[in-house]
């Protein structure tokens, strides 16, 4: 990490619903928070037949599928897919075209299907033409994929896909535990 690229660290163990008086989805906030300026390309569209990887982990073939390339200052910084199985999703806010700014988890959670954990898998992945693109990067440049499968007590509710390129500006952070001092 240089001081020619200042690097947003996302806590992404702390995802959670939270309360109603927030005016963003969870990335924006700890965006805003550093200062900076979030934003978001959104996509949503109903798939009846999504990739096999996710619809096994989903155990669901229909999904809702919101896409989003996330932007920092007005850079794009990674392209987040969610599915999540049409059963849940259909006739709620996850159908729409618009940001959701109490977050998707706190949707779910008002339609009774409460989060209580998830897994988070990192990977190596290479950038496809639509991702570099969107990405303003190179076809096949290295990046990370991080593959969130979260959960009620019942079912998976979501499965999302982040993709951010190497040498990007955003670092993962796994804080385990209560929150870390100021500074830290």
């Amino acid at each position: 990490m240089t001081e020619e690229s200042p690097a947003f660290r996302y806590p992404a163990a702390r995802e959670r619903v939270r309360d109603d008086t927030v005016d963003c989805d969870a990335l924006d906030q700890f965006v805003k928070d550093a200062g900076r300026s979030p934003g978001k390309k959104l996509q949503v569209s109903r798939e009846e037949s999504i990739p096999s990887q996710i619809a096994e982990r989903m155990g669901a073939k229909a999904a809702v599928v919101r896409r989003a390339v996330r932007l920092i200052d007005d850079r794009p910084v990674s392209v987040e897919t969610s599915y999540y199985p049409a059963d849940l999703a259909t006739g709620t806010e996850l159908e729409s075209d618009e940001d959701i700014p109490r977050g998707t988890i706190r949707v779910l959670a008002d339609h009774g299907h409460t989060q209580v954990g998830y897994r988070d898998e990192v990977v190596p992945h290479t950038l496809d033409e639509h991702e570099a693109r969107d990405l303003t990067a190179a076809k096949g440049a290295a990046a990370l994929c991080m593959v969130r499968t979260v959960w009620s007590r019942e079912r998976v509710l979501r499965v999302t896909t982040t993709v951010t390129p190497m040498g990007g500006d955003v670092v993962l952070c796994y804080d385990i535990g209560e929150p870390a001092p100021a500074g830290a």
